[in-house]
């Protein structure tokens, strides 16, 4: 895989766009208002989650298994601490570590997520919270853009959820207050259907936002 390529859009987005992307994310997610001083970005790639949280004077923490990844995390986010560590296995951190776990478009490369989401329950205080974004299993695109299809694409996708099935996870893990949003990635970009409302259908869009507590 060539990694440079891989993370260039991660790199290419700018503070505005980030903060404007993360910011619908909080919202949606119900997370908006949420107090988190401590945050770790579990699949953080080049950072763009660190860059965010990091210029809104958070303390983020990045892990990540590429090398590339990481120093490139740190030269755009250069506040944020960063291990290398691999999301299959145990998180090496403590118990109650962190106000905010986000996982941001790496559900879908592991294979044992139920493990991972006990993991992100183990280092959140009580009270602290997950914010998950992963591939739409249900988006509707995929039965005529066939293996062009972004869910299928990238070879490296291992998993890929249904909205019941993603809620289904988080609560059999031990998250409460679950909530699940579908639409989004790219159709989260036309924003007035939210503003009124209106949800959209669970096979519409590519892209799943899930959050959910601990007790």
């Amino acid at each position: 895989m060539d990694e440079q390529a891989y993370f260039a859009a991660q790199e290419r987005k700018s503070l505005r766009k980030l903060n404007w992307e993360y910011v619908r994310l909080l919202r949606l997610a119900g997370l908006q208002d949420f107090p988190a001083q401590r945050v770790l970005d579990a699949g953080c790639g080049a950072g763009p989650g660190l860059r965010f949280f990091s210029a809104r004077g958070v303390q983020v923490c990045g892990l990540d298994r590429s090398d590339y990844a990481l120093r490139r995390a740190g030269e755009l986010a250069p506040s944020a601490h960063l291990v290398l560590g691999d999301l299959q296995r145990t998180l090496p951190f403590f118990r109650r570590a962190f106000d905010l776990v986000l996982l941001g478009d790496v559900f879908e490369h592991i294979e044992d997520g139920d493990g991972l989401l006990r993991e992100c329950l183990r280092v959140l205080r009580p009270g602290g919270a997950l914010l998950l974004r992963t591939v739409n299993r249900w988006d509707v695109r995929r039965y005529w853009q066939g293996e062009c299809w972004s869910g299928v694409a990238d070879p490296t996708h291992v998993h890929l959820y249904s909205p019941p099935e993603l809620r289904q996870a988080l609560r059999e893990a031990g998250f409460v207050r679950v909530r699940v949003r579908t639409g989004i990635k790219p159709l989260y970009w036309l924003p007035l259907r939210w503003q009124i409302g209106i949800p959209w259908p669970p096979w519409v869009g590519n892209g799943l936002l899930a959050a959910g507590l601990k007790r």
